[in-house]
């Protein structure tokens, strides 16, 4: 569940027993730590920029999968701004997978209920 975002069940208890379990001795003093600036990644999509829903849109790309055909929207090229609108051909953008409601990442298939984005007719 940590992994996929759900950082509600990782307490006190939890990491005191990952810590048992690896040995790793968990220190109770407050030690100050220098974090240093980095640049964000480049491949972070921001959940306002949205996916164009017509399969007929020309910025998608088209791949297959064992014989499954997918379309990749290509959301840098749809929703440059964040917009409402799909900067190619004009169709309302979606903002979340159409089938869970879960956020958007960049990739053909929801990775929450595995539901293609874009429905292929």
């Amino acid at each position: 569940m940590f992994e996929q975002g759900d950082g509600t069940k990782l307490n006190d208890e939890v990491i005191k027993k990952l810590c048992d379990k690896f040995g790793i001795e968990l220190s109770t003093d407050k030690v100050a730590i220098d974090i240093p600036q980095v640049a964000a990644p480049l491949r972070v999509f921001e959940t306002e920029k949205g996916f164009c829903p017509n399969p007929s849109c020309p910025s998608h790309v088209a791949y297959e999968v064992e014989g499954r055909k997918f379309l990749k929207p290509d959301r840098r090229v749809q929703d440059p701004v964040g917009g409402k609108f799909c900067a190619i051909c004009g169709e309302v953008l979606e903002k979340r997978c159409p089938n869970c409601g879960a956020a958007l990442h960049d990739g053909a298939v929801c990775s929450i209920c595995g539901v293609s984005y874009i429905a292929l007719v």
